[in-house]
């Protein structure tokens, strides 16, 4: 019982089914064996969550980072549509 026995379990079946296998470590299994499994089971599953936190922390910034070029591109809307309604400047030079 590796750290890859114990991711592929994970991969298969996700924090349920390591629960399970941990329930299914044989009885008469030495307490340094059964307590070493669930450490690795452990390491498993704290790892993930860390590849979870971080791809989370990633899409925060790719959302704030989209939000800005929104607030931006909604400030160019903004500032074009003004220019527009202050009405349209003479090309001809007749205001003078």
């Amino acid at each position: 019982m590796d750290y890859e026995f114990w991711k592929e379990i994970h991969a298969r079946g996700g924090i349920p089914a390591v629960k399970s296998a941990l329930e299914d470590l044989p009885g008469d299994l030495p307490p340094q064996e059964a307590d070493a499994a669930t450490e690795l089971a452990l390491k498993v599953i704290e790892d993930d969550i860390a590849r979870i936190n971080a791809r989370a922390d990633q899409a925060e910034a790719r959302a704030r980072q989209l939000a800005e070029q929104a607030r931006e591109v909604n400030q160019q809307l903004t500032e074009h549509a003004t220019r527009e309604t202050d009405g349209p400047t003479p090309r001809d030079g007749s205001a003078e």
